[in-house]
């Protein structure tokens, strides 16, 4: 048995930071989405944690959001959690992301018809 964990990678605004305004000119200004920390301490057992977002492609993303996530790590009494910030989207067992939908072979199903996803709105926005 391999000793490699598979990547999971993990968008980060909307997912773990709650980004309740949108993009709000590049700030990290939210709190953590709850539930967070305890997930990732379980996850982490068997995946590798990759973070990933429109701000990876730059350091100074990928800084804020190794910064704003430390922060929030200070005052976690759980086991200590390591992630990785990624510079480009990686290659993953498993993408979780709240804007997305999941494609299972069929073109033609509701969720795909352009006007619906015109509609979508991720779970932080839903009335």
């Amino acid at each position: 048995m391999s000793d490699v964990k598979p990547t999971l990678c993990l968008d980060f605004d909307g997912c773990i930071h709650q980004y309740s305004k949108g993009w709000h000119n590049g700030t990290i200004y939210d709190d953590m989405v709850p539930g967070f920390l305890e997930w990732a301490e379980q996850a982490q057992k068997h995946f590798k944690l990759v973070i990933y977002s429109s701000r990876s492609s730059t350091d100074v993303g990928r800084l804020a959001m190794g910064g704003w996530l430390a922060e929030h790590m200070r005052l976690w009494d759980g086991d200590p959690i390591e992630f990785t910030m990624a510079a480009e989207k990686p290659p993953a067992w498993l993408t979780i992301d709240d804007r997305a939908i999941c494609f299972r072979g069929d073109w033609r199903v509701p969720e795909l018809d352009p006007g619906a996803m015109r509609g979508f709105k991720p779970w932080n926005s839903r009335s």
